[in-house]
């Protein structure tokens, strides 16, 4: 993974293969137990496995995580590799690059109720304008691109939902990434003409 490159895994993760998974930590068993459903608890499991498996292709050394102050999990051993997990339903991505911060964001597309309410209160003006003027007739896609590309911003930046409806402020690279007919996805860095390196997990490792 050289610098200037933003590599995105999409990750199957009801197909997953367990022998293509690291073994789950304790805190990942301990964290999944949280959830009453045994298909979230598996969901969740999966992801993190393989997002370590991912993260264990990058480096040599022992992967050990912390939490930053704005509650973004870190690679301690290993600060200069970033990266950023995301799930929703039976898919996952994880973004990862060299030296600079990287969010990604993907969302299973579903009816929503008040696209324009929630796009008003959440989405930068800019984005929330864009909307409104192209939101018919696929009102699901048109939101869940820009919602995705607006959260993998916030997940970049570490602010989560507590920045949102501020515009994007400096040089960045966001992009969209394909995930089929089913799914919106997009990845963030805070650094401008960085090249976005797709993969599918799986595949390659």
């Amino acid at each position: 993974m050289k610098p200037g490159e933003l590599h995105v895994w999409l990750v199957s993760i009801d197909k997953l293969r367990e022998e293509s998974l690291l073994p789950p930590t304790p805190g990942e068993l301990a964290r999944a137990d949280r959830f009453l459903s045994g298909v979230l608890r598996r969901r969740y499991l999966r992801s993190h496995r393989a997002m370590r498996s991912i993260l264990r292709s990058l480096t040599s050394s022992e992967l050990i995580f912390a939490i930053g102050e704005n509650g973004k999990p870190y690679l301690a051993s290993v600060p200069e590799v970033k990266f950023n997990l995301s799930r929703s339903k039976g898919m996952a991505a994880v973004a990862a690059a060299r030296g600079i911060e990287v969010g990604v964001d993907i969302e299973r597309l579903r009816p929503l109720t008040d696209y324009m309410g929630i796009a008003e209160r959440f989405l930068p003006p800019t984005a929330a304008a864009e909307f409104a003027a192209v939101f018919q007739p696929d009102p699901e896609r048109e939101f869940f691109r820009r919602w995705t590309r607006t959260e993998a911003v916030l997940k970049a930046t570490g602010e989560g939902l507590m920045g949102a409806g501020k515009e994007v402020e400096g040089e960045w690279t966001i992009a969209e990434i394909a995930a089929g007919p089913h799914y919106a996805a997009a990845v963030a860095a805070p650094q401008a003409g960085m090249r976005i390196v797709p993969h599918t997990f799986g595949e390659e490792l």
